[in-house]
């Protein structure tokens, strides 16, 4: 089942990864009662300060958690490389990024800006340390994978998408930072979507896609270049920011076909997997992929049209690909996790994998995932959908907490029976 290079006996304990993933469902909830309270214009002024605390809470709150929480788990089992002290660090981590989005949301959110310099030193810290320590330990990584080279390519977008956030805030109190507030906070934007977010999701898929759906692999160039060739193309598009911003474009299209290949390789690479029944979790891929590709096209179709309707389609289906990628893989992995550390532990009544987290609940969290999505993008053209949206998005953050609840219930249920 494992594929070569998995270092499993390296593995960090369970509730260091849980303490994540387990959180993400009340910044979800969270999320959704903003919407839901949020006036009914905002979902066409993506500047308005409830837009961008809604933003924020799940950027940062469920799939910053996610991440973060994936990549301890990822640097040594994937990579080899143990992190020591591995949950002394998870504490205080998971404690500042928790405390700096909540912080960071509630001064948009309620004018408050006041609460920025606390919370940026919250996040700064945290994810700026995660940045570091991960980044400094794939460096001595001796065979770099696929997934490890992605990883490092997610870790530096993630730390050049932190310096500018700074360089933003900075502007926003009156710093000349080099570069017009809008050029900042746009550049910060397509670090940690496509250059942190989207690139990390690349790595795991690498890894996480041939091994849980036994699958063919990708193909050795894509696997190899694409991360960095995203990477490269923003890094890229700093310079050209500031002294050629009519070729901007040119770079996000360039990045867009980049992600629609992604995207078109992985659906492809489902559609041959030697298993063939389609799990809730299969479907949250091409879920999440089909939102990608049309993201891809509705920017595409921005860049002829300049109409701001296509625009927030295009930027809500992304948020779709990442969210539905980022719960069909928690999905997979915390009842691999269950499982895994209660066999090591020689329990004799582990469950087995699809037992943990059964496959109707995994499907009721579909339905509700379909019918937000259907609102949140009914919500561009018909604003009252916002707030239904924001509903369902609390409904599925509870329903979603109960599930990833219950498989940690399991595990610590059955820890103690073990006879290692």
């Amino acid at each position: 089942m494992f594929n070569k290079g998995l270092s499993l006996d390296q593995a960090p304990p369970i509730d260091v990864i849980l303490r994540f993933f387990l959180t993400m469902p009340f910044f979800g909830l969270l999320a959704g009662i903003s919407m839901l309270f949020a006036g009914s214009e905002t979902v066409a002024l993506w500047d308005a300060p409830q837009t961008v605390s809604t933003v924020h809470l799940a950027l940062l709150g469920i799939a910053g958690m996610a991440m973060v929480g994936a990549l301890f788990q990822m640097l040594p089992v994937v990579a080899g490389a143990p992190i020591r002290a591995a949950r002394y660090h998870a504490r205080w981590i998971h404690a500042f990024m928790g405390l700096g989005t909540l912080m960071l949301s509630g001064a948009f959110y309620f004018a408050l800006p006041a609460m920025l310099h606390p919370a940026l030193a919250l996040l700064l810290g945290s994810l700026g340390f995660v940045a570091f320590l991960i980044f400094s330990k794939l460096l001595k990584v001796e065979n770099k994978t696929a997934s490890v080279k992605g990883m490092m390519a997610a870790i530096a977008g993630l730390g050049i998408g932190l310096l500018f956030a700074l360089l933003t805030t900075l502007a926003f109190f009156g710093v000349d930072a080099g570069f017009d507030i809008a050029d900042l906070r746009s550049i910060h934007l397509h670090f940690m979507l496509f250059g942190w977010i989207a690139t990390l999701i690349m790595a795991v898929a690498f890894q996480v896609i041939e091994m849980f759906y036994v699958t063919p692999p990708y193909p050795k160039a894509l696997r190899d270049w694409l991360p960095v060739s995203i990477l490269g193309l923003l890094v890229l598009q700093i310079p050209v920011t500031a002294a050629l911003p009519a070729y901007t474009g040119w770079i996000d299209g360039v990045v867009a076909l980049l992600l629609l290949s992604f995207a078109v390789m992985t659906l492809m690479l489902l559609a041959k997997r030697k298993r063939p029944i389609a799990d809730a979790t299969v479907k949250l891929w091409r879920t999440g992929l089909t939102s990608l590709i049309a993201s891809v096209l509705f920017y595409l179709i921005y860049t002829f049209t300049s109409d701001a309707h296509v625009f927030a389609m295009a930027g809500i289906l992304f948020a779709v690909f990442a969210l539905s990628i980022i719960f069909a893989m928690s999905y997979k992995i915390v009842p691999f996790l269950v499982w895994f550390h209660l066999n090591a532990k020689g329990v004799m009544e582990t469950p087995m994998m699809g037992d943990v987290i059964p496959a109707k609940r995994a499907m009721a969290h579909l339905w509700i995932h379909w019918g937000l999505i259907a609102c949140t993008l009914a919500s561009v053209y018909w604003p009252m959908a916002w707030k239904i949206a924001g509903a369902l998005l609390a409904i599925l953050s509870i329903y979603y907490a109960y599930n990833l609840a219950g498989a940690a219930k399991i595990y610590y249920k059955l820890k103690d029976k073990g006879i290692l």
